[in-house]
């Protein structure tokens, strides 16, 4: 099962006061984030403040906290990849901690969009550090549905879980209601790449755009009431285009089970990429969810490259994703030594692999071609091999 988190929203997701009403979806303009200052050590910098400045966030906070007026200081480590996209992030540091303020900036991370390092020749990935400071606002609680939600998870089914209380959303209406948060879904349905082609919204002129769907995962694993709550650039349709996409998406309904019978939620981000990497189809940056055993790599050694007094060398397989994500017609690429097996051994193991549906920078994988590096020790254990 994976990691779930509860949660509490607000109501609807807030519109943007400065975004015109161009669409029948409620849309919310992507978060803005500051460059580096010289006085601050962190790459960037994003304030939930309870202003009506940041009223185009969707906020995320710590239950507890929000009602009880505390504010807190997150600092998240991300890797962020060519495109600006954090595809994962870690907690660096929380202040204070053990009120939930790291799990909700972690919960942000896929609308989380920077300018990404830059290299010689273009954008690289790279890891960034961004503050998040959680400032609490000055509002009205509304005591009596305060009490109500604080009595259910004193006595109620969640007595005794570790349980995550969040508030999402505007501060204008204070109807909360529980949902558990679904991180890092594995997929048993996604858009493919033929989907992408088919919604790219014709008045973006070929430009690449990125939008966030946030959908309620239904008992059967299906998506429905979705909502965008991000996209860039906002005048060219692509949160309208990913949430036609939204419908091709499926957990299994094992997964879709929640605990406590609480409503299921995933944010589903969705990048649109340039015409010429769609049709090349590549997946940089796959979410590999069955991997080999390092520890049997010892006994596909070449025997061969044994021999010749080698104790380690790296195969390549170049394999097509199928459409469960299993690795198929898997065939050898040079080797590093070439010519000694480890390329044919990296086949046998990369047909035992199987990736996620949707990969970690928002663009399916079903039909791509991809190189695997595989690492082969005659002693310990193998591993997948970053470089190329």
């Amino acid at each position: 099962m994976l990691p779930q988190l509860m949660m509490l929203m607000f109501g609807p997701l807030a519109m943007p006061h400065n975004l015109p009403d161009r669409t029948p979806t409620d849309t919310v303009s992507p978060l803005t984030v500051s460059g580096q200052k010289k006085d601050t050590p962190a790459d960037a910098k994003i304030n939930m403040a309870g202003s009506d400045a940041d009223a185009q966030l969707v906020g995320i906070w710590p239950g507890t906290a929000y009602h009880n007026g505390v504010s807190g200081k997150v600092r998240l480590k991300c890797w962020i990849d060519v495109h600006g996209l954090a595809e994962r992030c870690e907690v660096a540091q929380e202040n204070p901690r053990n009120m939930g303020f790291g799990k909700a900036a972690l919960e942000m991370r896929a609308v989380i969009k920077l300018a990404p390092p830059r290299g010689p020749t273009g954008p690289v990935s790279g890891f960034k550090t961004i503050d998040i400071g959680f400032q609490a606002p000055d509002m009205h609680v509304d005591q009596a549905g305060l009490a109500h939600w604080q009595h259910d998870v004193a006595k109620g089914p969640l007595a005794g879980t570790d349980v995550s209380d969040f508030l999402e959303g505007s501060r204008n209406g204070l109807s909360m209601r529980k949902v558990t948060m679904l991180d890092n879904p594995v997929w048993v349905a996604a858009a493919g790449f033929d989907d992408l082609v088919a919604a790219y919204p014709g008045k973006s002129g070929g430009g690449e755009g990125y939008a966030v769907d946030h959908c309620r995962v239904q008992r059967d694993g299906t998506l429905g009431g979705c909502q965008t709550i991000m996209e860039e650039p906002t005048s060219q349709g692509f949160g309208k285009s990913a949430l036609s996409l939204a419908a091709k998406f499926r957990v299994s309904a094992q997964v879709a089970q929640t605990p406590h019978n609480d409503e299921l939620w995933v944010d589903i981000p969705v990048r649109f990429p340039t015409a010429k990497e769609l049709a090349e189809r590549t997946v940089m940056a796959p979410s590999w969810v069955q991997v080999f055993d390092g520890r049997s790599t010892p006994k596909l050694f070449p025997p061969e490259a044994a021999a010749s007094g080698l104790t380690s060398g790296r195969g390549v397989a170049r394999c097509t994703v199928g459409p469960d994500g299993a690795m198929t017609d898997c065939r050898a690429e040079p080797g590093d030594p070439d010519g000694l097996g480890f390329s044919e051994a990296a086949v046998k193991l990369a047909g035992t692999m199987r990736m996620n549906l949707w990969a970690a920078d928002g663009v399916p994988v079903t039909g791509a071609v991809v190189r695997i590096p595989i690492r082969l020790n005659l002693k310990g254990a193998g591993s997948l091999n970053p470089t190329q």
